[in-house]
């Protein structure tokens, strides 16, 4: 099945085309500079991607999930534009059929859940899910599949976008591997508190996790600034940064498997 998968995030929007059931190709924009020209580019070139269609059909289904409601205005009018067709979104047209155990399963992002169910759709076990993005979420499914909740926490360019717009004398500083940990300027340490801070709350979380589980949960890392993460972080074990279009790919083929099984006589 060829799918063309969206997600919308605070400040990025990343879009993926599988074709032979494998990611083929990802773009990455920035929700501030997206506009419907460059996304119906997109949506264009990832279409001709993907070639004739089982049984002649001429559409290629778009799967999104969407945290910002601007973006994912522009994307619908895009995937109209471009291809005559209206998206999928999950949740409202689509759901993701994962066990969840927290007070309000609606109030959790899907991008959140669909990681989390992506993850654990490979390795069927326990695994925490660490996504370094404009909020850094670590979350956690058990033995069972069953998505536990989490934390949230400020990304690291929105930590050090915060200290400069919220102090008098700290400058806004690139976010970068630290030189040392030692900062030996104010930037210096800025970047060293802000990366080291990051790495920190992650060994902390995941040791809590690990405490209420009775074991030592395998720890995905996905999301933008995942790959700076695991330079100096020695426990995650799998490197994944568009897990989100994984898991929008897996809950639709789920979707569409359930509703040919619906259908047989």
């Amino acid at each position: 099945m060829d799918l063309i998968a969206i997600d919308i995030g605070n400040s990025t929007i990343s879009l993926g085309v599988f074709t032979r059931e494998k990611l083929d190709r990802t773009e990455h924009v920035s929700v501030i500079k997206a506009d419907s020209d460059s996304i119906r580019d997109m949506l264009t070139a990832f279409r001709e991607l993907c070639g004739p269609q089982p049984l002649g059909a001429e559409t290629v289904p778009i799967a999104v999930s969407s945290v910002n409601p601007m973006g994912l205005a522009i994307v619908e009018k895009s995937a109209l534009e471009a291809l005559n067709q209206n998206i999928l979104l999950i949740g409202r047209d689509f759901p993701l059929e994962m066990k969840v155990a927290i007070e309000n399963p609606k109030t959790v992002g899907p991008d959140r859940l669909l990681t989390a169910y992506a993850a654990y759709a490979v390795i069927e076990s326990s695994v925490v899910i660490a996504d370094f993005g404009t909020a850094m979420t670590i979350d956690c499914v058990n033995d069972n599949g069953i998505f536990l909740g989490g934390t949230i926490l400020p990304g690291l360019n929105l930590s050090a976008q915060s200290l400069n717009e919220h102090t008098s004398a700290l400058p806004h500083v690139k976010i970068k591997l630290p030189d040392s940990v030692f900062g030996i300027n104010t930037e210096s340490a800025i970047q060293s508190g802000i990366y080291y801070g990051a790495l920190g709350a992650l060994r902390e979380i995941v040791e809590r996790f690990a405490m209420e589980l009775g074991h030592w949960p395998q720890v995905v890392a996905t999301g933008g600034n995942c790959k700076l993460i695991a330079q100096q972080c020695d426990f995650i074990d799998s490197l994944v940064p568009d897990l989100c279009l994984d898991g929008l790919y897996l809950a639709y083929r789920r979707y569409r498997e359930n509703l040919q099984a619906e259908q047989l006589p």
